[in-house]
């Protein structure tokens, strides 16, 4: 009945290949077992058409064709996986943050497979697909490039101590258990002692017995940390296997004017100020003149606020606060009302370079030679993808705060409108966004100052 049903087809050949495998008739130490007739044709059948199987039903017959004992077939489908993937080398890098980026060599990359959220087949999501696809690589090919990429992406995926749902949990968990068997990280023998700035803070010993239990926190004192660059050392003294760690920094800066930064979401904040041009038929229209750091607005003028983020993976829960200039106010009036946050098509937000004059839109007007800034195309309608998400605003004293229930992995942009009203020069501090219930994964903007003439 399930003979065209590729999905539920590949799914019932691996529950079978392992439950025959789990079976007490398997021959004792062997990794594979013989398929039955009906499992062979099944097999057949999927195999003839496997390019129309996603990832997930993939590694399913992956996985069934290696215990089965088909290892030049498991071989292929393992390297059909590797061609769907999508890789980012840079996570800490982002087209929305344009200019003087470069990635740290010490990040780890990411890799995952799925339509990460955004799926029609139960087969598309994000996390299942990869977890299984993880799965095929530890079993077929355990020294495979993609596995330390892969096992980060699941991590970073992770909530607090689960994954998006009870389904997506288990199916991880299992999957972390094949890779902590095929890595041996819980039989570690090793020993490693911490350093700061060349002062030894601690020294530890880890064996197979207090390897779940080996997690320490220190605490560095005031006196070891300089101004300036820091060198924090851990240093292998003893043994193998790996050293996980993490550094947690509380620190406040006098940098003026506040720069861009983000760890897996990142931001953009534009301003434009809205010029209206009296025309014969549709009497006045609007147009778009970009108001740079440091440039002057009317009181009474309206300022368009565009506000572009990325998100390097799917998330949850997003809390974005646009902090306002003190002499703007928004121009709605009651929180709640519908905004949409609307995805930009890929290449988009292509840098351009703006001169010190007023760019017209679909242009960079102005002279080239004396640029102030870096600023993203204006986008149009043709550079959506139709994809929007509800967004919930809630209006300030200080402030317009944007609560985004989900957000998948791509280049999303709102806007609102604020009106200019008290003359004076103001600074705009940065928006600030985090995911509500995992505060690390968090993003600033850039701060801008602006003066409001009567």
């Amino acid at each position: 009945e399930e003979e065209t049903n590729y999905d539920i087809q590949a799914w019932m050949l691996h529950a079978l290949a392992v439950h025959r495998g789990s079976s007490p008739t398997v021959k004792e130490g062997s990794s594979t077992i013989a398929a039955t007739q009906f499992q062979s044709k099944a097999f057949d059948n999927l195999w003839t058409n496997r390019d129309k199987l996603n990832a997930y039903t993939r590694a399913l017959l992956a996985l069934a064709a290696h215990n089965f004992g088909y290892h030049d077939k498991a071989k292929t489908l393992v390297e059909n996986l590797e061609n769907g993937v999508k890789v980012d080398t840079k996570p800490d890098t982002s087209v929305v943050q344009s200019g003087g980026q470069s990635s740290d060599p010490s990040v780890i990359a990411t890799a995952h497979w799925g339509e990460d959220g955004v799926y029609w087949r139960w087969s598309e999501g994000g996390v299942e697909a990869t977890s299984f696809a993880l799965r095929a690589l530890l079993a077929i090919d355990p020294q495979n490039r993609l596995i330390e990429p892969v096992t980060n992406w699941l991590i970073k995926n992770r909530r607090g101590a689960q994954w998006s749902n009870t389904r997506d949990t288990a199916v991880v968990v299992l999957t972390l258990n094949d890779y902590l068997r095929t890595s041996k990280e819980l039989e570690p023998q090793l020993s490693y002692e911490l350093l700061v700035n060349g002062t030894s803070i601690a020294t530890k010993q880890i064996t197979a017995t207090d390897a779940l239990g080996a997690p320490s926190k220190f605490e560095i004192s005031r006196e070891v940390i300089r101004d300036g660059i820091n060198d924090i050392s851990i240093r292998r003294t003893s043994g193998n296997g790996p050293l996980y760690f993490s550094a947690q920094a509380k620190f406040f800066s006098l940098e003026e004017p506040v720069t861009a930064a983000g760890n897996e979401i990142f931001v953009r904040r534009q301003y434009f100020k809205l010029v209206n041009h009296p025309t014969l038929l549709k009497g006045f229209v609007s147009e778009r003149v970009p108001l740079n750091d440091g440039d002057t607005v009317k009181s009474g003028e309206r300022v368009e606020t565009v506000i572009t983020i990325e998100a390097k993976n799917n998330y949850e829960y997003l809390l974005f606060e646009d902090l306002k200039p003190a002499g703007l106010e928004a121009v709605q009036l009651r929180s709640g009302e519908n905004l949409y946050v609307k995805e930009l098509k890929s290449g988009a937000l292509v840098p351009v370079r703006t001169g010190s004059g007023s760019d017209r839109v679909g242009g960079s007007a102005g002279n080239q030679s004396n640029s102030k800034s870096l600023l993203m195309n204006f986008t149009s309608a043709s550079d959506f993808t139709g994809r929007t998400r509800w967004v919930y605003q809630e209006l300030r004293d200080r402030k317009v705060a944007l609560f985004i229930d989900h957000l998948p992995e791509g280049v999303w942009q709102l806007s609102y409108e604020m009106r200019a009203e008290s003359p004076g020069a103001f600074h705009a501090l940065p928006v600030l966004g985090h995911a509500m219930y995992v505060p690390e994964i968090r993003t600033n903007g850039a701060e801008v100052r602006i003066r409001v003439v009567d």
